[in-house]
This record gives structure tokens, C-alpha cells and sequence, in this order.
């Protein structure tokens, strides 16, 4: 197989992200980075961890007033709500409203069901390799694109 073979089948794989982008905002009405935000909220909150700003700021490389912007407009809009760290007094975990949680986990089932049944199909090796090829990807891309000034 050759290197233009795995480029086609990243250019596939991110043509299949878009689509479901575009479909979760279609079922949603949340885009952009509005998205990313709660499509990670959720995603931690399904793996049974709590979010916080540091940590979305983390994931998104953006700045710690930008994320505090994003969330609070989503929190006015009934998307997220803070609620108290129960370690910790003074910080505040971010969620999904209890009805935007079922509206996102709605609009995800299919492609979940999809996503469970073939990578149940996988051993715990090929995983693995999986994780470890998507990690090398995903990092050799960001370290292709220069920082924004």
C-alpha cells in the first residue's frame, strides 16, 4: 500500500468528521468551536470524567478568558451548566444540561452503535495499534501547522 493509499483514506476519514459535524449541528443547531466544546464535555462525561476550564483549554489551545467566553455564552443559552467540585469549593466542573445531554446523546446513537459494534470487532492489540497510529497522525499534523501569533 502506498503513502497516496493512507493519504486517501485520512481524506476519507475526515470527509466521514465533517459529516458528522455537520449532522450534529443539523440536530443540535450548536457549530463551530461551540461544538467541539460540547461534543468533549460529553465525551468526558460518557468516559466518567469531570470537565474543567483548564481542561478545555488544554484541548482546544485556546486561551483561559476564550474558553470562560464560550462557555458562559453556552451556559446562557442553556447548553452547559458549572457545577460545584465537591473536592474543591472554589472550582466548578462543567456539564451538559440534562436536556442537551439527551438531545446530544440522541443525535449520536447511530453513529455510536456503528462506531461500538466495529470496534468491539477489534482485539485489544489492534486497539492499541489503532490508538497509537491516530496519536502519531494527529501529532505529526499539529506539529505541521505553526502556532498563531
Amino acid at each position: 500500500m502506498s503513502e497516496l493509499d493512507v493519504m486517501g483514506a485520512l481524506t476519507r476519514l475526515e470527509s466521514a468528521s465533517i459529516s458528522l459535524r455537520d449532522r450534529l449541528r443539523d440536530r443540535t443547531g450548536i457549530t463551530g468551536t461551540d461544538l467541539l466544546v460540547v461534543r468533549y464535555v460529553w465525551r468526558a462525561k460518557t468516559a466518567g470524567r469531570s470537565v474543567r476550564v483548564k481542561d478545555l483549554r488544554s484541548h482546544l489551545g485556546l486561551t483561559g478568558p476564550a474558553v470562560t467566553g464560550i462557555v458562559d455564552r453556552l451556559g446562557r443559552q442553556g447548553v452547559l451548566q458549572r457545577v460545584p467540585n465537591p473536592q474543591d469549593g472554589r472550582s466548578r466542573y462543567i456539564e451538559l444540561t440534562p436536556g442537551h445531554e439527551e438531545v446530544f446523546a440522541a443525535a449520536l446513537a447511530s453513529t455510536n452503535e456503528q462506531l461500538h459494534e466495529l470496534l468491539s470487532s477489534f482485539s485489544e492489540r489492534e486497539r492499541r495499534r489503532l490508538v497509537h497510529i491516530v496519536d502519531r497522525i494527529a501529532g505529526a499534523l499539529d506539529d505541521g501547522v505553526p502556532p498563531a501569533s
